[in-house]
């Protein structure tokens, strides 16, 4: 390709006609001569009108997909509200709208902090897809002139890199050039081809332009769940623009780079590598885009798509929460799960359960059957759900004693998640955007989970994480065991604290779920944190637990010690009764910034400034040597009080016993081995 041009695409006509363009294809063998006579504008017009006629839009345009989100649409708006934005040139980019004078700069970034992932997002134009189901419902050729409009702007000023790395540049980072290929591009191509403003010399820059997206794809991409939308892109090339020569040969490396992806970023148990729920869709959505594509032009995709994308399917149904959305974990999302199973419950139709969680799941379910087992463990990931039972008023709690995961990690091992009779009740700091900001720090961090601190440090993972491909083989370590009473869990995060991970200080901590009431004492879950210093110092210890509630505060038990309520009117509740311990305190922070963040969780869309105070119970205490300490988390129903006055529990490591003091004298003995 040509490195001297200042406006795109960098390909030339020369070059494409003679070296690219795959002339025995019938309609296209009079190029040749054409461009030795030097007629290119002639080869322009042969080989648009070749390419119109090969173009299969009842194929295309049967396959069912939208193109709507918060990223870049204003909240309610419709199709036809979003296109006319976009005709002014009022684009949305990570939420935060600007608009552009004359034409779009798509280098620019408007943000107030420089947000680097605005100029990324901006390049990904899904504004193109918009405009082209516009123009289909009306056939107003003003949606194809604005989109003529905006695809020259972008192919003059964003020139393909000739040797930059899949994740340099701002417009031609392997991920964007990937969504592009997988997505707006092909709706807008067979929607706009047959517009007298998409003319030839338009298609033909246009099929330079996608060919240099597929030569970079090819050569330059990168890894992880980048790759997944890469060679979806790619594979989607290879079928759709038969007249590159390079085409079946793309196509073939992307379809088996993504059967190897498929043994390399998916854990045996079903669950993506990167460990979140929401980049777990983006390889679901990418596969299944891909093998929707082939499906309606009467290509096969490879037979080991189908029964990984079902243990993917079957992950997020073991996941999903008593209200049918799925938790918020590393860099995730409380997305609803119906909508996840559109496809699954037409290509696994002997799924009973599919079919349960896409008619409605646990609030409203029209048919099928949920599993039959409620509580469930991923060997692998090392995410157990510990579950009362599948209606929607249910106990539901996730722990998670798991890997770090590659990419969008938190340092969250051991957190745990609460939801009870109706409601979240232990939330997290969840996912923000992917910037720089305190806010982002914090997600990060421990402090934003629901787990342990030692001598005011974080969990270090990151400090010496190094991926390695076997490790998708091996198991995590978490024991658990489901009976009809009890359920428990249990792990260790044993790779130390602070900046260099040097706080030698193991954690261990179970988690029982008391199903089944005893006395008074309702369903409630223990907390047992073993914590195991390998040095002989005094520590400091901070178990931290985020309400999803309104408010929070610290009660005096007449049992002596304390607990944390929340105390919303007319909603399920949750109390926290951590045993009395010497020298143990609590206290409740809400939206606090110094001295360090903490009492945040991220809300709406996880973009910039979209974050809240979360009341967040800290319960404090030192040690010198081993030290045990047992919580008792009791939710409670609306209008309910806890019954639970007091915790009794030894301090001693090897001690296994919990007493359990109610409001009306009784006590309630139990043992942590049942």
């Amino acid at each position: 390709m040509d490195t001297t041009p200042a406006t795109g695409p960098r390909l030339s006509d020369q070059e494409f006609f003679s070296q690219h363009v795959d002339t025995s294809r019938p309609g296209l063998a009079e190029i040749p001569a054409l461009v030795a006579r030097g007629d290119l504008a002639a080869a322009r017009r042969v080989f648009a009108a070749e390419a119109r006629a090969s173009l299969q839009p009842e194929r295309f345009l049967s396959i069912r997909r939208t193109f709507r989100g918060s990223n870049f649409m204003y909240p309610g708006e419709s199709v036809a509200e979003a296109a006319e934005r976009i005709l002014r040139l009022e684009l949305i980019s990570c939420g935060t709208p600007h608009r552009f004078q004359g034409e779009v700069d798509w280098h620019a970034n408007p943000t107030y902090n420089q947000y680097k992932e605005w100029p990324f997002q901006l390049n990904r134009h899904p504004e193109w897809a918009i405009l082209a189901e516009r123009y289909r419902e009306t056939g107003d050729e003003r949606y194809a002139a604005g989109f003529v409009q905006l695809f020259r702007s972008w192919v003059r000023q964003v020139l393909v890199p000739p040797d930059a790395p899949g994740n340099a540049t701002l417009g031609w980072r392997t991920i964007e050039a990937g969504i592009r290929m997988g997505g707006a591009w092909q709706w807008a191509l067979h929607s706009f081809y047959r517009s007298p403003h998409f003319d030839d010399d338009v298609l033909v820059d246009w099929y330079k332009s996608v060919w240099e997206h597929g030569w970079r794809l090819r050569h330059f991409h990168w890894t992880h769940n980048w790759l997944i939308m890469e060679m979806n892109g790619l594979a989607q090339i290879g079928l759709l623009y038969p007249q590159f020569r390079e085409a079946e040969a793309w196509r073939t490396y992307a379809l088996e780079r993504l059967v190897e992806e498929l043994d390399k970023q998916v854990y045996p148990d079903g669950f993506q590598y990167e460990l979140t729920t929401n980049y777990h869709q983006v390889n679901i959505r990418n596969y299944q885009w891909l093998w929707d594509v082939y499906a309606a032009y009467d290509q096969p995709v490879p037979d080991a798509f189908a029964p990984v994308l079902e243990r993917m399917h079957e992950a997020n149904l073991r996941l999903v929460m008593p209200d049918g959305r799925l938790p918020d974990v590393n860099d995730g999302s409380w997305m609803q799960a119906a909508p996840l199973f559109d496809r699954a419950v037409e290509l696994y139709p002997h799924r009973a359960d599919f079919r349960w969680v896409h008619s409605g799941g646990p609030r409203a379910p029209k048919e099928g059957e949920p599993p039959a087992e409620c509580s469930w463990a991923f060997p692998y990931a090392g995410y157990v759900v510990l579950r009362e039972s599948w209606q929607p008023d249910a106990i539901w709690a996730l722990f998670d004693g798991g890997p770090f995961g590659w990419a969008h990690q938190h340092e969250d091992k051991l957190n745990l998640l609460l939801h009870a009779y109706g409601r979240l009740l232990l939330t997290e700091g969840g996912n923000y955007a992917y910037d720089t900001s305190p806010m982002r720090r914090y997600v990060l961090s421990t402090r934003a989970h629901n787990t342990v601190r030692v001598d005011g440090w974080d969990q270090n993972r990151r400090a010496h994480y190094v991926h390695r491909e076997e490790a998708i083989q091996e198991p995590a370590g978490v024991r658990w065991h489901f009976g009809k009473a009890r359920d428990w869990v249990e792990a260790a995060y044993e790779e130390g604290y602070g900046p260099d991970a040097g706080i030698p200080v193991v954690h261990r901590r179970r988690v029982i779920f008391l199903k089944r009431p005893q006395g008074a004492l309702g369903p409630c879950l223990l907390v047992i944190d073993r914590l195991l210093p390998e040095d002989d110092g005094v520590h400091s210890y901070q178990a931290l637990w985020h309400f999803d509630t309104e408010e929070a505060a610290v009660i005096s038990l007449p049992e002596g010690g304390v607990a944390i309520a929340s105390q919303d009117p007319e909603t399920a509740n949750l109390t926290i009764v951590p045993a009395r311990l010497a020298g143990l305190t609590a206290r409740v922070v809400a939206g606090q910034e110094e001295p360090e963040w903490q009492g945040w969780k991220a809300i709406l869309n996880h973009q910039q400034g979209q974050y809240a105070p979360a009341p967040t119970a800290l319960v404090e205490w030192q040690a010198q040597g081993p030290v045990r300490l047992v919580t008792l988390l009791y939710p409670t129903r609306a209008g309910e009080e806890c019954p639970v006055v007091g915790v009794e529990a030894d301090g001693d490591v090897a001690a296994t016993q919990v007493r359990v003091h109610l409001a009306d004298g009784e006590v309630v003995a139990l043992d942590e081995e049942g």
